[in-house]
């Protein structure tokens, strides 16, 4: 089976599918290098269960699959809306920027330009754009309208 090779490929369909199908390919990787690994040691022993017909090597398109599921997988669960999310339910932004890798500022930062880009062209009414930028500690955030 050939999926998506790109990343706009890779975006069709539900997240649950393309995760799906992230693990099949990922779990079959693991399985052929650890028999390739098992065979380089001299102690492969094939079953019904584990055998090369069964886990063949990923062939370069599923390999490239597997980078495009990731990436769309990826950014779906950091996009910024996640972190509206986290927000609303009471996460601080120290948690925030833990989960997330990076600076409180810059957790910050990113959540701002995205309500703005929300309030600007998806409809973030002002009311929720002045809520927005509270919750990211702007203290004037009635102003910034």
């Amino acid at each position: 089976m050939t999926g998506p090779q790109s990343y706009d490929e890779a975006s069709g369909g539900s997240i649950v599918d393309q995760i799906d199908r992230y693990r099949e390919l990922a779990d079959r990787d693991v399985m052929a290098r650890s028999i390739a690994t098992l065979k380089a040691r001299g102690t492969y022993e094939p079953n019904e269960y584990v055998n090369e017909a069964k886990l063949p090597p990923l062939t370069v398109a599923e390999h490239l699959e597997t980078l495009a599921l990731g990436e769309r997988i990826a950014r779906y669960y950091r996009h910024p809306s996640q972190v509206d999310h986290a927000v609303k339910a009471g996460a601080s932004w120290a948690q925030i920027a833990a989960a997330t890798g990076t600076t409180e500022d810059a957790s910050r930062a990113a959540y701002r330009e995205w309500a703005q880009g929300q309030h600007k062209y998806a409809g973030m009414d002002d009311d929720e754009y002045a809520a927005a930028l509270e919750r990211a500690g702007d203290t004037d955030a009635g102003g910034a309208r």
